[in-house]
């Protein structure tokens, strides 16, 4: 089958088979009786609150520090954020519409502004006040799909800029073009007619040239779609890889003659499911494949066997020789993470422990030799949401940012920042305490210097009921933050982000 009526099948099966829509739902969806009730026993559960507001202004105060004279720009970020519509809720974490939350640094002042992103699916909900489709991991009496995947779609994952555009991405459709000023959604991104709607995943790469690379995956009929889109935004090509039963694919990676693909044994085998979460099976009897692409000739594949692991989030990779590659990447033991924890935490019945421990692997493959190397990072413990030097993508980059555990507390998520030198295996880190949980991230180059950095990020301090925003010096990270601000409000805990220098 070529790739035309391929994309053609694709987009048929989708829409055919979805159910029918039914606007109005005939029991309240989700448990938030048992969540608020929870709450009030694990304060620490604020973050998963959510908000009603389809549009937030918060004030900031500046409690530590200054903000350094190098900073212009504006920082984004993207998370589910209404949590509860109406009286009902979402079941999973990672249902929720999407919000953008930018925080502007400009003469020597920051502002914040957030904004609901307008999907069809969350503008409508919102304006019900009440559930009316199905998500990832919600279902209910006469939920309705809407017909299609954008239907569907929150917008609620990430946020990247490409060819002028800031692009809030989902995983399961399309992405959605938001104004940087305003933060208002112009619409969806067709990047052309055969496209348009198909899976288009929330983690694309920067390649030298600056075009992207993107990933997207189908349960029915089930496949990998591979996208290259000019520096100019313009579609270049796509490519289709057949699979058998479609595996769940958060993140993949390139280099600069290879996209690496991590395809856990986490396959779609139960297609009858009332939700896509569901749809997905844990095999641990099967291997974990690593599939190397020829950018240059996206049919020659080469594939490497491993034991079993899941894995959400990869860090950078890089050629080491023409049949050798190198990435980092958070391992996990298996998805419970998704399929288990982030359903735990939105009825509040979320223990403390979480069930699949994670930690920070460097891996190296021989694509002669169809083998794999992985080096665990020691002493390091639980970790996610691994960040790099954009300065050092498609290269062997020397530094790793991530969250960790202090191991004193037992909320869901991380309080711990780490940065680890790849080139002398040391690792430094600052712990923000126990009241506070850490949102991913990010490494901002110093405008003046060619290998300095700044970390960037926010943190929900549940017992305040505040979100920080805090600025470290990469150079001296266990130093604690340069700069410390306070706004008046509780942001919901989000997903990923990006800064956008002026």
């Amino acid at each position: 089958m070529d790739r035309r009526t391929f994309i053609k099948t694709l987009t048929g099966l989708m829409t055919a088979t979805a159910l029918p829509t039914s606007l109005l739902a005939k029991s309240v969806i989700g448990a938030q009786a048992a969540f608020l009730k929870a709450l009030e026993e694990k304060p620490w559960l604020l973050g998963y609150l959510g908000t009603q507001e389809t549009a937030l202004e918060a004030n900031l105060r500046i409690v530590s520090g200054r903000i350094p004279s190098d900073l212009s720009g504006h920082f984004f970020r993207n998370g589910p954020a209404m949590h509860n519509i109406g009286l009902d809720r979402f079941s999973h974490w990672f249902d929720a519409p999407g919000m953008v939350q930018r925080f502007t640094f400009a003469n020597d002042t920051i502002t914040h502004h957030g904004r609901l992103i307008e999907t069809a699916r969350n503008t409508a909900e919102a304006k019900a006040e009440r559930i009316i489709f199905t998500g990832y991991g919600t279902h209910g009496h006469d939920l309705g799909s809407g017909g299609s995947a954008d239907a569907q779609n929150v917008a609620n994952i990430s946020l990247v800029q490409h060819a002028g555009e800031l692009l809030a991405l989902w995983e399961g459709g399309s992405a959605h073009v938001i104004d940087a000023e305003t933060l208002e959604t112009q619409g969806r991104k067709d990047w052309s007619p055969e496209t348009t709607g198909l899976p288009f995943g929330a983690h694309p790469r920067v390649d030298q040239d600056g075009s992207m690379w993107n990933i997207g995956y189908s349960a029915d009929p089930s496949a990998l779609i591979l996208y290259h889109i000019s520096a100019e935004g313009m579609l270049l090509k796509t490519h289709i890889l057949p699979q058998t039963a479609t595996p769940m694919i958060h993140d993949f990676m390139i280099t600069a003659t290879k996209i690496v693909i991590v395809k856990p044994p986490y396959a779609a085998s139960n297609t009858s499911s009332k939700t896509f979460a569901n749809m997905f099976e844990w095999t641990p009897t099967q291997p974990t494949e690593i599939l190397v692409i020829d950018k240059d000739d996206l049919t020659n594949v080469t594939t490497v066997e491993m034991d079993p692991f899941w894995v959400f989030h990869f860090g950078n990779a890089y050629d080491i020789s023409p049949t050798e590659i190198g990435f980092d990447f958070a391992l996990h033991d298996d998805p419970s993470f998704n399929s288990v924890d982030a359903f735990a935490v939105m009825d509040g019945s979320w223990d403390g422990t979480a069930s699949a421990p994670s930690r920070y692997v460097q891996a190296k493959i021989d694509l002669t030799r169809k083998s794999a190397i992985l080096e665990q990072g020691t002493g390091l413990g639980q970790v996610e949401f691994i960040q790099t030097d954009a300065r050092e993508n498609l290269m062997r980059h020397r530094y790793a940012l991530m969250l960790g555990e202090s191991g004193d507390v037992q909320v869901y998520g991380f309080n711990r920042l780490l940065l680890v030198d790849r080139d002398t295996g040391a690792a430094s880190h600052f712990d923000v305490g126990a009241t506070e949980i850490l949102e991913e991230h990010l490494i901002v180059p110093k405008a003046d210097e060619s290998a300095g950095f700044w970390v960037m990020g926010t943190a929900l301090d549940w017992q305040k009921g505040v979100t920080n925003l805090s600025i470290y010096d990469g150079a001296a990270l266990s130093d604690g933050p340069v700069m410390k601000a306070e706004l008046d409000i509780a942001l919901p805990l989000g997903l990923h982000g990006t800064f956008i220098a002026q």
